[in-house]
């Protein structure tokens, strides 16, 4: 990284030099070579290549290398390893190296391998600036893919190997066995353009599909921790000692390790008048300065479409600009521009607290606490305990949006004078349509702390019940969305919360932390509802339902509390997917599962295990007699037919119960009992002349 004052480092690529293929080759490269020959066998690649890089700069993912340097690793690893398809199993390698990482993530956000492939142009641009790749076709099982030298660059044999198994293993992205490439054609060998077609398995076995799907999700939930632990890490940077050129060169750095462009750029101007800063990878001085120029410019319009130039902007100034460059033709994903954005609002932090928070230590000790969070209920804990060290209160109340529900949730609460810790169920929940100003903030989110006039707000009455004299409501918002916000009160010395430049700044300074949190707070949510939910009918799946069994078996045997479980098994559901399709066989399953909800209580847990079998575990109901009606009542929920794509259709419920202590001598033994009471269930319904699945003309 470099910056006005300071050259390259000795490991850094000098200024002009090629960045044809980015360090997340060399360290797939590299790591197949230790894992046949050991750290030796390493070395030994290192000298044949001649390589003038450190096997630390090689790792660096972050980093890019010259194609005459990647060409001279490929080489060296066929001599060191004895294999003559070392390239292609380098390209194999890459998802298993690089499953976790944020290009991985960002792929597989892509949803299949067929918008892979059509979209592979734009990816293959995150490995290499050297050669272009065309889609002519992409279909679910298939598709056809052209590459070709960018000009300066030509085609080489190693190169088209490892091409074609980066593009074996696409598939892998998705939990799927890897494709058939056949390479018709080849640039190398006089062919106008290098020539791929890619074949794949379109699904696996229902059993398969269910842990490939829990595969991925762990992937992406590991993808998403060390993403977001980059993030933690910069945030830990603006607390860490040093200065401010320090701070804005990690910052740099992290956001270029995320967003794997060949070259980038900060460029920023601390105050109106100071001297401009930047710094930069990937670009000597002359064309660092030349960009800045054209970016900083107010009046500048129509960047290049390979430039992603994020404001580093705040409420207090806007400082410049974050950029990160590609060849001319790249494009950018738009999780790539996300990330950029938060890193440009993390530098635009930083510059906010080197010029107006100089003296607030105790906000950034803040920022050291949100980093330890991971879920949005974590990161309001977390903000409820640490705010008092930055503002004298007596009271912080953090509230979370709903987006579903469309209501600001009371989330965390920190009393620091003894009170009542929650104060009255009235104000657990907000309202737009009760609460103007909170209506006001979802149709223009505005980081404005709004100091609230107890005698006339909306909250007055639930204010009072705790006695506060002073409240200020601060919105924790970004420019597009509202998050959620913060109230801190007073409960003595209403002065305490008068307002003042001060105070005001650090009410922002707070705000700014807690946007950046909880939005990665909110992200960790939804993968971890992914992980835990069945993604066809939104119920509890296998995973959340054995823990949640697991720990409701231990609560009942502490407690010495009954529990029971219910096993569904649909009768006659094959028949339907067998004759109308899966897609009427999935709606079928969404139209069961919103039945079985509906014959419930709301702590009762319903899940579907797999196909067509749910289970449901109910706590807190020893009448055998009401355990039975519940049984009935679930088998009756199906007396009626499902209308499904002008279809009605007819399927049944075979149930089996079980509960403890009553059935079993062990709550872990219900889903065993369970799930044998409702086989013998089925085979005596199937024993008599139950109708097959049909259509209402069928009667």
């Amino acid at each position: 990284m470099a910056t006005d004052s300071a050259s390259a480092s000795p490991q850094t690529p000098a200024a002009g030099e090629e960045h044809a293929f980015s360090c997340a080759i060399a360290a797939t490269l590299i790591a197949r070579v230790r894992n046949a020959s050991g750290d030796d066998g390493v070395r030994r690649l290192l000298a044949e290549a001649g390589s003038r890089h450190s096997v630390d700069y090689l790792t660096d993912i972050g980093n890019w290398i010259s194609m005459d340097d990647m060409l001279a690793l490929w080489r060296a690893g066929e001599v060191v390893t004895c294999d003559p398809s070392f390239a292609r199993h380098v390209g194999e390698d890459a998802v298993r190296v690089l499953g976790s990482s944020s290009t991985a993530t960002t792929l597989r956000g892509l949803g299949s391998p067929e918008e892979l492939m059509r979209r592979v142009g734009v990816a293959s641009h995150r490995f290499s600036v050297a050669s272009r790749l065309e889609t002519v076709e992409a279909r679910p099982g298939y598709a056809e893919i052209l590459a070709y030298a960018e000009p300066g660059f030509v085609r080489e044999r190693m190169h088209c190997d490892w091409t074609a198994g980066l593009l074996s293993q696409s598939t892998a992205l998705f939990g799927l066995p890897p494709a058939r490439v056949d390479h018709d054609a080849c640039q190398t060998l006089g062919a106008p353009e290098c020539r791929y077609r890619v074949t794949w398995e379109l699904a696996a076995a229902a059993d398969e599909a269910d842990a490939t799907q829990v595969a991925i999700l762990r992937k992406q939930l590991d993808a998403m921790s060390e993403r977001l632990q980059n993030v933690f890490e910069t945030a830990a940077d603006l607390i860490a000692a040093g200065s401010l050129d320090e701070t804005l060169a990690r910052i740099t750095d992290r956001a270029a390790h995320q967003v794997r462009a060949p070259k980038h750029l900060l460029a920023v101007r601390p105050s109106a008048g100071s001297e401009q800063l930047l710094f930069h990878s990937g670009l000597g001085e002359d064309e660092a300065r030349a960009i800045a120029t054209r970016v900083l410019d107010p009046a500048a319009a129509d960047l290049p479409e390979h430039w992603c130039v994020a404001a580093v902007r705040s409420h207090r100034s806007d400082y410049g600009r974050l950029v990160a460059i590609y060849q001319d033709g790249a494009q950018f994903f738009p999780q790539e521009r996300e990330l950029l954005e938060l890193y440009g609002r993390y530098a635009a932090t930083a510059l906010d607290s080197a010029t107006a928070l100089r003296e607030a230590g105790t906000l950034l000790e803040l920022a050291r606490q949100l980093a330890e969070a991971g879920t949005s209920q974590d990161v309001a804990r977390r903000l409820a305990e640490a705010v008092p060290s930055v503002l004298d209160c007596d009271r912080v109340t953090i509230y979370v949006w709903d987006e579903e529900e469309q209501v600001n949730v009371r989330t965390a609460v920190n009393v620091t004078d003894g009170s009542d810790p929650l104060g009255p169920a009235s104000a657990a929940q907000s309202r737009p349509e009760d609460v103007p100003q909170l209506a006001r903030w979802l149709e223009h989110p505005d980081p404005e702390p709004y100091f609230i006039d107890i005698d006339t707000s909306a909250v007055r009455d639930p204010l009072q019940e705790v006695g506060v004299v002073a409240s200020i409501a601060v919105p924790i918002a970004t420019a597009q969305r509202f998050l959620g916000c913060l109230l801190v009160s007073v409960r003595r010395d209403a002065t305490r919360l008068a307002p003042s430049p001060e105070l005001r700044g650090r009410l922002l300074g707070v705000a700014a932390h807690a946007v950046t949190a909880l939005e990665n707070g909110r992200l960790v949510d939804h993968i971890t509802s992914q992980a835990r939910h069945d993604r066809l009918t939104g119920l509890a799946n296998r995973l959340a339902f054995g823990e949640d069994l697991a720990a409701r078996s231990q609560t009942a045997r502490t407690e010495r509390s009954p529990l029971a479980l219910f096993y569904v098994d649909l009768d006659r559901f094959k028949p339907v997917n067998d004759e109308f399709g899966h897609e009427v066989g999935d709606e079928l399953l969404q139209g069961a599962a919103g039945r079985l909800l509906r014959c419930v209580r709301a702590d009762d847990r319903v899940a579907r295990l797999g196909g067509d079998e749910f289970a449901i575990i109910v706590a807190g109901i020893a009448d055998q007699h009401r355990l039975a009606e519940m049984a009935s009542r679930i088998e009756r929920a199906f007396d009626q037919p499902f209308s499904i794509q002008g279809q009605t259709l007819r399927v049944g419920a075979s149930v089996g119960q079980a509960a403890w202590p009553a059935d079993v001598s062990d709550p872990e033994e219900l889903l065993r009992r369970a799930d044998a009471a409702m086989y013998g269930n089925k085979h005596a319904r199937q024993s008599g002349s139950a109708p097959r699945a049909r259509r209402d003309d069928d009667d």
